[in-house]
């Protein structure tokens, strides 16, 4: 008898290490789709400035893919040196989400309804400056792109639900954040033909 219980119990753990953590069903932002863009520079840094608070009302921190992560990857995929000289510098200054409460209707169709309850805004800013590697303090190029980007949770929403609307967001942010540096960055800085 004894042998058949711990036997069971055995089965019981095993099961239940082979589960494991659950696996997230939301896909990878890889950027493989995208046309790099070629620079007129000898070569590209791409800096990290900054800094999430890890605090309310931020809420990057716990993207699955934060904003700032996926901009800094976005930069290193898109951005191609084809030029003899200087370097272009990428500077992620903001990559933030900031999580607002939405009101709620406390009428009668309430109880009937989902409601919107936080609303989600996103901001992405990239510094690009064109520099002489000699003279790294002298800048003889400047450009911005800036993304900015909101979305709505409602009541209720699953932890699957809740990282499925995070990836759409920052994917959406990042879609922005490349029209920006085929318009404005290769307008400024791209390989002449």
């Amino acid at each position: 008898m004894m042998r058949n219980v711990i036997a069971f119990l055995g089965v019981l753990l095993l099961a239940a290490c082979a589960e494991g953590p659950p696996v997230s069903t939301t896909p990878d932002l890889t950027f493989a789709n995208l046309q790099p863009i070629e620079v007129n520079a000898a070569s590209i840094e791409v800096v990290d400035n900054y800094r999430p608070p890890l605090l309310a009302p931020n809420v990057e921190h716990t993207f699955r893919l934060p904003p700032y992560t996926a901009a800094e990857r976005l930069l290193r995929h898109q951005l191609v040196a084809a030029g003899s000289a200087n370097t272009l510098r990428a500077i992620v200054e903001d990559a933030s989400v900031i999580s607002q409460e939405i009101p709620q209707d406390k009428g009668f169709t309430s109880y009937f309804t989902q409601q919107a309850t936080e609303r989600l805004k996103a901001n992405v800013l990239i510094r690009f400056e064109l520099v002489d590697p000699k003279a790294p303090d002298i800048i003889l190029g400047h450009a911005e792109v800036v993304a900015r980007r909101e979305k709505t949770l409602n009541e209720g929403m699953s932890p699957a639900d809740r990282d499925l609307a995070a990836f759409t967001l920052t994917n959406d942010l990042m879609d922005d954040v490349n029209d920006g540096l085929k318009s404005i960055v290769k307008g400024t800085f791209g390989k002449k033909e």
